[in-house]
């Protein structure tokens, strides 16, 4: 009697795990199988008895691949009940009649059950191990979102606060340039911390799909001008040049998207810079021409342009390992988001403003191998497009 207790446990365990396949895996078995029985009938003119078990063995594996151990049994019974049916002698019949047609069944099932077994568990196992690494990056980014909060949000305020109280506390100990320094501390973190948010704001609505692309015409020398402006005093003792010709095209854009775009670069590079740094600003007309009909390359309006712009800086570089990377979320070097340069979200930003204007932006080293130049495009409309447009 006490022995009667384990087994009854261990043969309710087994019971419990058994379950009937799924309508899906089913499909699947049923798929697979009949797609080798007419592969194989193509080929039984020119291929052994036990070459063509392999094109049932191959439906297994499959069946495992897409639907798991249970998809891959089922396939291992209905290939064996098929293979026996349609290619064994008697033909059409379950019986088999020579002894060697009888093992090379017995040795399909056999192979077929343990390998379509193995199989659908490596699948199983590899399903697992990809929702554990994805728990761990999630967990991983909402780690560094908390930092990164922590940091860049508890920055500008102390500095907030503390200006603030000085202001209250030592009101009349302060000359009218210390009071201006301080109210001028106090609108530069505010910036900061509103722009910051803006960020965050920017990001969940660009993973979520919800950036809407209201376009309109804007011209480039509009978006610089405003993301300047915007930035204020971040940009305060660095010297800034803008190279372009007067003629540029007007971008068809949403024009808050990629002033914002700009602002994220602009202060990027201006983190980075040295004091009384320099960050230049270029843009130029890429025109890619199609070739006519006489073979030649002449314009017409199926031909594409691009608007290239850059923003170069005389900052450390990035390094060539993390010239891809520093696109990514919460990317921001080794010295991560304790660092004075942020959260490593302003050129995630970037990369998914300028990907819904179907832009790119990569970054690379500065002339000469000194700092950093972040180039950006954007396709410009053709003139089937702009004709589009303006109706």
């Amino acid at each position: 009697m006490p022995l009667g207790k384990p087994i009854s446990r261990s043969a309710s365990h087994f019971v419990r795990r058994l379950r009937a396949p799924t309508p899906f895996e089913i499909l699947i078995a049923l798929a697979s199988t009949g797609a080798a029985l007419l592969i194989a009938w193509g080929l039984y003119a020119w291929l052994a008895l036990a070459n063509l078990s392999l094109i049932f063995l191959t439906a297994v594996l499959t069946s495992a691949v897409l639907a798991g151990s249970y998809a891959a049994l089922l396939s291992a019974l209905l290939g064996f009940l098929t293979f026996n049916f349609c290619f064994t002698v008697p033909h059409f019949s379950l019986a088999v009649e020579e002894q060697e047609q009888l093992l090379t069944l017995l040795f399909f099932l056999l192979v077929a059950l343990v390998v379509g077994k193995l199989a659908g568990d490596s699948r199983q196992r590899l399903l697992e191990l990809s929702e554990a690494r994805l728990a761990e990056e999630q967990e991983r980014l909402r780690s560094a979102l908390l930092s990164s909060v922590s940091h860049d949000l508890r920055t500008p305020l102390a500095s907030i606060i503390g200006a603030a109280s000085s202001l209250r506390t030592l009101d009349a100990q302060l000359t009218q340039q210390d009071r201006f320094e301080l109210l001028d501390g106090v609108l530069s973190e505010s910036e900061r911390l509103n722009r910051y948010i803006q960020n965050l704001l920017d990001m969940t609505r660009l993973g979520h799909g919800d950036m809407k692309s209201e376009r309109d015409w804007v011209a480039f020398d509009d978006l610089v001008s405003s993301a300047r402006k915007r930035l204020g005093s971040t940009l305060n003792g660095l010297q800034i040049k803008q190279h372009w010709p007067d003629d540029l095209p007007l971008l068809y854009v949403h024009p808050a998207l990629i002033e914002q775009a700009l602002v994220n670069v602009l202060e990027n590079a201006a983190r980075f810079s040295p004091p009384n740094g320099c960050i230049t600003i270029e843009a130029c007309c890429s025109r890619t021409y199609k070739a006519g009909k006489s073979g030649s390359a002449k314009p017409n309006t199926d031909d594409t342009s691009t608007l290239l712009f850059s923003v170069t800086d005389e900052g450390p570089g990035i390094p060539p390992a993390l010239s891809e990377r520093v696109f990514d979320m919460f990317v921001t070097g080794h010295e991560g988001d304790r660092s004075r340069h942020g959260s490593g979200l302003g050129l995630a930003i970037c990369r998914g403003m300028l990907g819904a204007h179907a832009g790119q932006i990569h970054a690379s080293q500065g002339p000469a191998g000194i700092g950093t130049t972040i180039t950006m495009s954007l396709p410009l409309p053709s003139t089937s497009e702009e004709a589009d447009n303006e109706q």
